[in-house]
């Protein structure tokens, strides 16, 4: 497959709108931009496959994305034989109380088209090692 720049972006412009959905926490926009078969795998819990289920997750856990600011960049997008995968950087930054950053990882999406229009098929979040290591420092004090 060859990616035109239309393509590269219309697939720049999923991950914003992506983020963006998040920090107003419509579920409705951020899901939009999934195939009904899609997985997410949030690298804290058990991937969940399909829309319902992709949902229920996110609903469940809105209070982690609630009052923050989900930021993408360094972009790029490889093509594949069938699909397009979009890597790009997550910083999460408080922005209800004092700024500060949350949470930084990588995000790898697995795009493909579905009646004409990119579609997530795969979202994989690797969050950083060292947030790990914050997460269990807020515990522990």
């Amino acid at each position: 497959m060859t990616l035109d720049l239309a393509d590269r972006l219309a697939i720049h412009e999923t991950l914003a709108r992506l983020d963006h959905a998040v920090d107003a926490g419509d579920w409705n926009a951020y899901l939009a931009h999934y195939a009904d078969d899609a997985t997410l795998d949030p690298g804290f819990a058990p991937p969940v496959s399909g829309r319902d289920a992709i949902r229920a997750f996110l609903v469940a856990t809105e209070g982690n994305t609630r009052g923050k600011r989900h930021v993408a960049s360094n972009v790029f997008v490889d093509e594949t034989t069938t699909n397009a995968v979009a890597t790009s950087y997550l910083v999460v930054i408080e922005r209800e109380d004092i700024p500060k950053i949350i949470a930084t990882a990588v995000i790898v999406d697995t795009f493909a088209r579905r009646d004409g229009q990119w579609k997530i098929v795969h979202h994989k979040v690797a969050i950083d090692p060292g947030m790990f290591k914050a997460f269990a420092q807020q515990q522990s004090g």
